[in-house]
């Protein structure tokens, strides 16, 4: 019994020689702390585009200036398709001055502000100086749009701007005839493609050009 006494009491004074030990290391300062997490994620950037409202115009024998026309076809005989599915639109046969008109509508499906850029791109074959027949616009709800710009107001998560773009033969556009002097097809195959591009909304756009490797455009 002696030594289990003793050996409680070693254990006691230990304990409190220890206390004593602490309170002389702490006791002329009194301290605490806190402590608070930073949590990271990351925005994503990301947009759809989607093509709609086709509209037709074609030149008529009582005005000088393209008028709307009904249905999928042009006064002389050509015809343009919206094939939403597959985002294209087939424009076919047509004459100088007829046009084909549609929109373009931009979607923010990412979760960080982002602003925008529309280029084109026409891959022409025909006869010599087509290409600077076709004639294309784009136009926003408000304001005003350059291809190949980027935006200044940011789109939000969420949010959606619409464009109408056209694309137009010009009606100065001249018939041309081969050496027997038939009439050559002025155009062949075209194929106009547009490319919707996005960055986040506070970076430059030298910065957005350089990540995304485009040229500074217009």
């Amino acid at each position: 019994m002696g030594k289990k006494k003793s050996a409680l009491l070693t254990a006691f004074l230990a304990v409190v020689l220890s206390a004593a030990i602490i309170v002389g290391a702490t006791f002329a300062l009194f301290g605490t702390s806190k402590t608070r997490e930073v949590t990271v994620t990351t925005g994503s950037v990301n947009i759809s585009a989607q093509f709609g409202g086709l509209k037709l115009y074609s030149l008529n024998t009582q005005r000088t200036v393209a008028q709307p026309v009904e249905g999928t076809s042009f006064n002389a005989g050509g015809t343009a398709v919206l094939d939403e599915g597959n985002g294209s639109i087939a424009v076919v046969k047509i004459v100088p001055g007829d046009k084909a008109e549609f929109t373009l509508t931009i979607r923010n499906t990412g979760t960080a502000a982002a602003r925008y850029r529309i280029d084109y791109v026409a891959n022409v074959t025909g006869v010599e100086g087509a290409e600077d027949e076709l004639n294309y616009a784009i136009a926003p709800a408000e304001g005003e749009y350059t291809f190949g710009t980027w935006n200044t107001v940011a789109l939000a998560a969420g949010e959606s701007v619409t464009f109408t773009v056209s694309v137009e033969l010009d009606k100065m556009a001249e018939q041309t005839f081969d050496d027997a002097g038939e009439a050559e097809e002025f155009i062949t195959e075209a194929s106009i493609e547009f490319t919707v591009y996005a960055g986040q909304a506070n970076a430059s756009d030298a910065d957005l050009n350089a990540a995304l490797g485009l040229n500074a455009g217009a």
